[in-house]
Parts: C-alpha cells; structure tokens; sequence
C-alpha cells in the first residue's frame, strides 16, 4: 500500500511541476524566450497569497485570485521592461536577464520576509480520502491533479483551437512572417508572459500551504519545471503534464523507497539529461539578425600596469590593511578567480554553465580529502583538485556534444543540483555544516594559513589569481581562443574551416571547471574546517550574474564581479551602513538589469571605452597610424602556390527534409582549375546541394567523391582536410575577431597540445603565404586589425572567400558570393574567381543568382530545377537552350532553407539575356 500511497503523493506534485512548466512553454511559445525566473514568479505567487491571507486577513479564496493577478502584472513588467529593450540582444544575453530577474525577486523575497519558514492556511481541503484498503492520500494531492488535467486541456484547446492561439504559434514559427500577417508579435508576447506568469503564481498560492514558505527553495522550483518543458521540447501542454507527473511520482517514489542521501532529487534529472543527451537536438532558440553578443577583450597583457598593480596590492595585504579587509580581499580574490572561469566558458566559448560554483565546492571538496585523509601538502592537493575538478568538467560537457545554447544551461543547472545533492550536501563526503578538518597550510615551509597567518594567505590567493587571469589573456590571444571564439560566433562557420566544435567546448568546461576548483579551494582553506554545503545550486546563478555585470567578455571584468559578491571588498567598503550585506544581492540584481538593457558588455567595457574617449581627444590632432607596413611587404613577396589538383564528383545526390524532398537528383563534376556554376530559380535547391556537398546536410542517396575519396559520410572538417571547403550565403564571419584572426584560423596550422601551451606562451599571429596571398588577391591588406563590422559590404563578401581560399582547398564552394554587390564590383570577383582557377589551380563551385557574374566566370554551368539537373554545358550552351528559359519562367520545387525567400530580382537578368 505504500506504494500506491506515494505514487498518488507525487501525483500532486506533478501537477504543481505541470502548471509552473506550462508557464515557462507560454513565455517561450509567446516570446521564443527561455524564462529562468518562472521560479521566481511561483515564489511571488506563494508569498502574495501569505500577505493576502495572513497579512491583510483575507479570505482564502481572494488570497488566491490576489496572488493570481499579481503575477500576472509582473510576468507583464518583465516583458515590458526588460525583454522589450533587449529585443536585439542574443538569446544568451536575454537568458541571463531571466536570471537578474530572478535574483531580483528573491533577494526582494528575503528582505521582507527573511530567509526563516513560514506556513500559510490551505485553500483546499486537508482531508484524506481512502483510495484502497488501508491506503489514505490527501485530498488537496488528488484536487491538484485534476486542476493539472483541466489546466493542461484548456490550454491545448486555447492554443490550437482559437485564433489567439494559432497567432502565438505563427509568431513562435516566425515573427516576421506573423506581422505581415497583421499580428503584432509584442501584444501576443505580453499575454503569454502575464499568462504564464500567472500559471506560477498560482502553483505558488497552492504550493505555500503544503510546504514552508522560502524563498530560495521556490525559486529553485523553476528547475524541475525545466526539466519538464525541456523533454516537451517547450511546445506540447499534453506531454508537459505527463512528463511533470512522471517526475512527480518518481521523486515520490525515491523519497520512500531510496535511502542514499542525494539520490530522491537527482535521480529526475539524470533522466532528463540522458534523455537530452540521446535525443541530440536543441529547441528552435528565435535569433535576430542584429543580435548582440556581449564585447570581447583582445586579451593583451600590459606588463607596466600588472607589475604596479601586483607591487601595490602585496604593500596593501602585507602591511597596510587590517584584519577584516584583508579577509574581504581574500574572499573577493576567490570569487574573481571563479569570475574568470565564467568569462573563459561563456565569454570566450558562448556556454552558459550554471555550474560554476558547484564545481568550486567540489574542487575544494577533493582538496579536502587529499589533504585530509591522504596526507598531501597543499599545492599537490591543490593541483590534484584542479585535475580532478577539470575531469568532472569535462563529463558537465559532454551533453554539449548533443546539445546547445540554451539547451546546456538547463542541463548544466540540472547537473549542479545533482552534485549538491549527491556529493556536497552528503554529510558521508562532505562532513555536512562541520565540514572537513584540515591542518595549518604551509607552503615551502612558510605558514601561509588563513587564521594564523591571514596576510601571507590573501597574497597567495592573489597570486594564483593572478596566474589563472595571466593564463586566460594568453588563451585569448593564442590559437585556442580564437578557435573558442569561432565556436561561439558560429558553429556552421567553424566547422567548415576545420575547428573541432567539440574539443573546443570540452576545453572550455574542463579548463573553466579546474579554475573554478582553485577558487573554491581560496574560498573554503581560509580556516580549519572545509564546508562545501554552501556551494549551492541559486548562488551558481549569482555568480555568473555578477560575471556578466563586470563584464563576461573581459578578465577585467570576471575581476570586477568578484568585487560585486557578498562578504567581499564591496560590503566591507559600505559595512557602515546597516545591513548592507542583506541589500546587496538585490543591488546586485538591478545593476544587472540596467547593464543587460543599456550595456551588455558590462562595467568593465564601460569604463574602458571612457578610457579610449579621453585617450582619443588627447590624440584627436595626431595622424591615423598607415596599414601594417610588414603585412604589405610580405605579401608582396609572396606568390600563389598551387593547392593539390582534385576533381570532384556528385553522382546521383538526394536529400529530404521530412516528406520534402529538396535534391533529387544533382550530378556534376568540377575540374581542377575551372570554375563551375550552379544556378537555377529560387527554390531548385542550389544551397541544399553546397550544403550536402560540404557535409553539413545528411544526403539520403548518392555520394560525393574528391580524386577517389569518397567524402559522402565525413564531417565537414575531415572534407576540409580532403581539400573540399566552403563560404556561406550568409557570410557568417566571425564577428568577435578581426580579420587578421579570421585568416588565421583557417590558415594556422593546428595541434592540441595548443589546449595545454596557450595558457604560457600563445605567441603572435603569423598568417602564413596562403592568407596573405588571399589578402592581397582580394585587396584587404589594409583592413587586416579590423573587425567584419567595420568593413563595407563588398570587402566583408571578399573577406569571407578570402577566408575560405586561405584554407587552401582543393575544391571551394562559394554561396551566392556576389549577394548585395553592384554590377562592378560583382564583374571584379568573377575577374577574381577566375584568377584563383587559373593561378592556384583551383576548382570552384559557384552558386550564384547574378547570372552575368556567372557566364563571365564559369567554364562550365549546370542548371538545376525542382532539385534535379535540367542541363550541363558551357555557358554559350545553357544560353541558348530553351528548357533554361521555360525552368525559369516556371520555377523550381521549394526548398526548406529558402522557402520563404521572395524571388531575387537578378534572375531577370537571365531571362533578358535568354529573350
């Protein structure tokens, strides 16, 4: 009967998980936005009803209706108030904004009612009802089930049977095309927030008299309902309801029949992230084509100011300060060194990990036990940490190989609830609030321990920070960086070019999590006993949050967000002032959101471009510095060497997106040294064929063959290393880097051992003859230290060929190279084009709708329509060929990838050359 029992038990916890995730599919549905402050609007919910009911003494019922409607108004200011300002913002960026809202909410939470319990009166009956012989569950359980059920239904007739609901759905499919259409994506975005905003406050209002009201523990409430919305794939309100009472009942069940502390809540979650892991898909994240990703620090190291700044703070912590501020110098140096660690995974490597600081405590766990219980010194122990910590890193990425974006936030955040619960909340690891006894530390015989010797102890922290922000710069400036980078700017573009996407992110998590395991070690070996059990999962989000405001694309700023943590340099400086300590979170929280709104680059861009503004007026009558006189000498020494002849060959290629089939039926060749055109009406599937050619669309029939390879199962960086590259229709450069790093990560060569040595000696740039051949063939000596952002349109389209020929392939697939190019500048490039077949012996795939570039450059054509060849020859042959005319004038099959494109205007210039 237990049994039986229990799983009712969880039935209505599952309907509670139910409601809170449909709120978070109705936020996402309505504003393609993944809103981690649903947490925050349950605990709103559950405290407005405890005011309504025990503060105003309200009847229950209006205590309900009253915690309803407030947070209706809240998921409405959120919307209006910070989502709508960052509407240009990258999906990452807005993501975090969720995160300072939900900081903001509790850290508003704890000031008015405190951190302590608090029990509120039941609106549903507490009752039970026999539901078998000797077997009793509450009713409220059962009453919360059914609203489950009744919400989940009207919800799915809502949004598929109404006109309100079809709208939301055209605006989740695309918000463009809804527009046209007459709905305005913005009204529909701030019903659904206020709608799903009040979905969580209600479960908070019923969740409140069932358990103690805290706020951190509502909060935290938005994970579960992650989780659920996650296998959803945040769009079906039938399977959110099934998956949340499924993990409802097993966490019931766990809870009764598993002993092992830990395992009851994490046991869900693990299942979450295999499922993840398995299903090998991200959710459709919205993007814009003005998103904005947080700036990035060039990562020089400026040797003058480091030697007066290290010269100063030693003076300052060996002689000058006192007690309490040199121990809030130590605790900020560890939070700046755990900083640093988020500006290397998200800043430079664009993974949110919601880790961090769970990762800190276990490094500092393992740390511990080494020095404890196996008798190792202190650096050993901290090493081992690190190597250790770095190692658990590395397993926290591996959903990154079958996830992405927003997708490995959740399943970070979930992965850090499951190392709290099953290792640092374990008292068997972690000794529990006693914690860990360790000895005295000493260092080549110096007693550098906190308590004795506090003032040696903040210099060591210092210099080890110091050595992980050194180490990082160095990153940055090396291969390593630029290849983490590529990867954040753009997997597709990365990938082409060779970079391993995968040991890219699996660098960044191990190498992030081992300098997260040094800050909890500075954090926690201050005193004689390690505790670990305040490394909790809320206090991961507050780091990264402080990251961000500091600046999580600079040292500097991971730096100056260690400054902005509790029990540090900023709430010693403000101690005078009463329970700043208590306010400081919440300050914290709205800095954060003022910052994400008006500055995503954080503090630290801020005060660096006033910097820059005063340096530039002091300047303001000083020449312009020339073009690298060394780039221009060495280019002109250089001569285009030849790349290795390979003949590529497509035979019988068909590719499908579901019951579309998009190719099918593409065979070709391109001869070494020639130039081969790819055209046909819009939707005949020219790009579907580039993109199955390079390897980055799954063919279902034929093959693709290189000078006797066959390339047909490799991925797009093994057919690089074959000799077959590509560009992109979109151009997609790396916009974080200059032009110069952009060359040289298609160019430089590559070993992993740069993973390891880039920390010490990253050393310069060196494009080698190749990239500055491509330079100076397509003109762009002179713009080599500029980013693509700063050049015309035509210099950014030669910039992402150049980049592409840099890579010396064999065989170069270009994508409608010659998009938003006048007729001038469009005949150049075919001049150019030509040059690369004839010089470099190069073979070139050309799709192009300009069809005079294309007869001006091709030695030969092959027309395509409805995804299969109409006609092959030289360009005087498809000229005259009238079926050339009639494809034309009749179109081609669609293809997905362009379906909605209207049809381009330089087609006409075909059917004027035809008639």
């Amino acid at each position: 009967m237990d049994f039986l029992r229990y799983l009712l038990i969880g039935l209505g916890a599952g309907a509670l998980y139910a409601l809170i995730a449909q709120g978070l599919v109705l936020v996402y549905r309505g504003s393609g936005i993944l809103n981690f402050a649903q947490g925050g609007f349950v605990m709103v919910g559950g405290y407005a009803y405890y005011q309504a009911v025990v503060g105003f003494s309200l009847p229950r019922w209006l205590g309900l209706v009253f915690a309803v409607v407030v947070g209706s108004i809240l998921g409405t200011l959120v919307q209006l108030l910070v989502l709508k300002p960052m509407k240009e913002a990258s999906a990452l960026l807005k993501v975090i904004s969720t995160l300072a809202v939900l900081m903001v909410l509790t850290s508003g939470a704890v000031l008015l009612y405190g951190s302590d319990l608090k029990a509120a009166p039941s609106l549903l009956p507490t009752g039970s009802i026999q539901v078998a012989p000797h077997a009793y569950v509450g009713a409220d359980r059962l009453i919360l089930f059914l609203l489950g059920a009744v919400s989940t239904a009207a919800l799915w007739f809502v949004y598929r049977r109404t006109t309100f609901g079809r709208a939301t759905g055209a605006v989740a499919e695309n918000v463009r095309v809804a527009a046209s259409l007459g709905h305005s994506p913005e009204r529909i975005a701030i019903v659904n927030w206020a709608l799903g905003a009040a979905l969580s406050a209600l479960a908070g209002a019923l969740i409140a008299p069932i358990t103690y009201l805290q706020p951190q523990v509502l909060a935290m409430l938005v994970i579960p309902a992650l989780a659920v919305g996650l296998i959803a794939n945040f769009n079906s309100f039938p399977i959110v309801f099934a998956g949340a009472i499924g993990l409802g009942v097993v966490e019931s069940l766990m809870a009764r029949y598993v002993s092992a502390p830990g395992w009851s809540a994490s046991v869900p979650f693990i299942i979450v992230v295999i499922v993840m892991v398995l299903r090998g898909r991200g959710i459709p994240l919205r993007s814009h084509v003005l998103d904005r990703m947080a700036d990035i620090g060039s990562g020089k190291v400026r040797i003058i100011p480091t030697v007066v700044v290290c010269a100063v703070m030693a003076w300052l912590l060996s002689s000058v300060l006192n007690l309490a501020w040199t121990n809030a110098f130590t605790v900020t140096i560890g939070f700046a060194i755990l900083c640093v660690s988020i500006v290397l995974v998200t800043g430079y490597a664009g993974q949110l990990s919601l880790a961090q600081y769970v990762l800190a405590g276990f490094g500092a766990l393992i740390a511990a036990r080494l020095v404890a219980d196996l008798k190792w010194p202190f650096l050993p122990a901290l090493l081992g940490a690190v190597a250790v910590t770095a190692l658990l890193g590395v397993l926290v990425a591996l959903p990154a190989l079958r996830t992405r974006g927003i997708n490995l936030a959740i399943v970070t955040l979930g992965l850090a609830v499951v190392i709290y619960n099953i290792v640092l909340n374990n008292t068997d690891y972690s000794g529990g609030t006693s914690g860990i006894v360790v000895p005295p530390i000493e260092i080549f015989g110096q007693n550098v321990s906190g308590l004795l010797s506090p003032d040696r102890y903040a210099i060591m922290a210092f210099i080890l920070l110091v050595i992980v922000a050194v180490g990082v710069l160095n990153v940055r400036r090396g291969a390593v960086g630029r290849r983490l980078l590529a990867v954040r700017s753009n997997e597709r573009a990365a990938a082409s070019l060779g970079v391993s996407v995968f040991g890219a992110k699996l660098f960044a998590f191990g190498a992030a999590a081992g300098i997260a395991a040094v800050a909890g070690v500075v954090l926690t070996f201050r005193s004689f006993s390690v505790v670990t059990v305040n490394f909790d999962t809320f206090n991961s989000i507050v780091v990264v949050a402080m990251t961000v405001v500091g600046g999580v694309g600079y040292v500097g700023g991971g730096v100056m967000g260690g400054t902005l943590m509790p029990s540090g340099v900023s709430s010693e400086l403000f101690s005078g002032i009463h329970s700043i300590e208590s306010w400081l979170p919440l300050i914290s929280g709205l800095i954060l959101l003022v910052i994400l709104v008006q500055n995503p680059s954080g503090l630290w861009q801020m005060n660096v471009d006033m910097v820059k503004g005063i340096a530039h007026k002091l300047r303001r009558h000083k020449a312009e510095p020339p073009a690298d006189a060394q780039d221009v000498r060495a280019a002109e020494v250089v001569k285009a060497e030849p790349v290795t002849a390979k003949r590529l060959t497509v035979s019988g290629l068909r590719v499908r997106f579901g019951n579309v089939v998009a190719v099918s039926d593409a065979t070709f060749v391109v001869a070494p040294g020639t130039v081969h055109g790819l055209i046909g009406p819009n939707g005949a599937g020219k790009t579907t064929v580039i993109d199955a050619v390079t390897g980055f669309v799954r063919c279902d029939t034929g093959t693709v063959n290189l000078d006797g390879a066959d390339l047909t199962r490799m991925s797009p960086q093994k057919r690089l290393k074959s000799g077959l590259g590509r560009s992109f229709q979109s151009l997609e450069l790396f916009e974080d880097l200059t032009l110069r790093e952009n060359l040289a990560i298609a160019s430089e060569s590559w070993s992993p051992l740069r993973y390891g040595s880039d920390f010490v000696r990253p050393g310069r740039i060196q494009l080698d003859g190749a990239a500055l051949a491509a330079a100076r063939e397509f003109d762009l000596l002179g713009e080599l230290d500029l980013k693509p952002g700063q050049l015309s349109m035509g210099h950014r389209r030669l910039a992402a060929i150049a980049r592409a020929v840099a890579s010396t392939p064999s065989v170069l697939c270009l994508d409608e190279p010659a998009a938003g190019l006048s007729d001038p500048e469009a005949q150049h490039l075919a001049v150019l084009l030509r040059k690369l077949a004839k010089d470099w012996g190069m073979g070139i795939l050309l799709v192009e709708h300009n069809i005079d570039m294309v007869l001006a450059a091709c030695d030969e054509v092959t027309v395509l329509t409805a995804g299969a060849v109409l006609v092959s020859g030289s360009p005087q042959e498809v000229r005259h060929d009238p079926r050339v005319l009639s494809a034309y004038l009749g179109g081609g099959a669609e293809e997905p990838a362009d379906a909605a494109a209207p049809a381009d205007p330089r087609d006409s210039s075909l059917l004027e050359e035809l008639s």
